[in-house]
């Protein structure tokens, strides 16, 4: 069985929050600790303390792997520049990298498709200049890959997303590639399972 954090838990929020909220506290319940009970229960100090202490360890280690703000903006720039299909070839070269195939799709909804093993991506970057991204795009995609019996879907957009669209994606395995995962991809960066 694995374990799932609840997504409103405190250890959760912190973990999506800066790190050093969550050192913050961790040194706070410390130092307070310490200071009513005169250093006598240092070690329950300590104990209390360092679940917040790991949760900003972690916390400032994932956000070390993740890319500047000034390198993000610099990937928007350079993307919005490039066409379609060279911002398509930039992310599968990530995928070619860790053994997938790429191939052009021959359809409509898609650009590319990425397949390693029995596992077919599609992959789409056709309206990625768009402002808003609604649900219709994302639906032409998924009905692209019901052709190919794809597993799942990468939908690039630098715009908006609608609420609509973003629960879509999470019922229908699209991952939705944005600006920061954007930057990653194109610094080659990026995780790829």
């Amino acid at each position: 069985m694995a374990f799932k954090m609840a997504k409103g838990s405190l250890f959760a929020v912190l973990l999506r929050s800066s790190w050093w909220y969550s050192v913050s506290i961790g040194l706070f319940i410390l130092v307070v600790s310490l200071a009513l009970t005169d250093a006598k229960y240092a070690v329950l100090s300590v104990t209390a303390s360092l679940p917040f202490l790991i949760i900003g360890a972690i916390a400032c280690y994932k956000q070390l792997q993740q890319p500047s703000q000034k390198q993000v903006l610099d990937v928007v720039q350079q993307a919005k520049k490039m066409s379609a299909g060279i911002i398509s070839e930039k992310i599968a070269a990530n995928y070619i990298k860790r053994g997938y195939e790429s191939s052009a799709f021959k359809g409509n909804g898609a650009d590319l498709e990425l397949t390693y093993g029995s596992r077919k991506l599609l992959l789409c970057s056709k309206r990625f200049k768009a402002a808003n991204t609604g649900i219709e795009p994302l639906k032409l995609l998924v009905a692209a890959g019901q052709n190919i019996e794809a597993t799942g879907f990468l939908y690039v957009t630098l715009g908006e997303i609608s609420d609509a669209a973003r629960n879509y994606a999470q019922e229908h395995n699209i991952e939705l590639v944005e600006s920061s995962r954007l930057a990653t991809l194109f610094d080659g960066k990026a995780k790829i399972s």
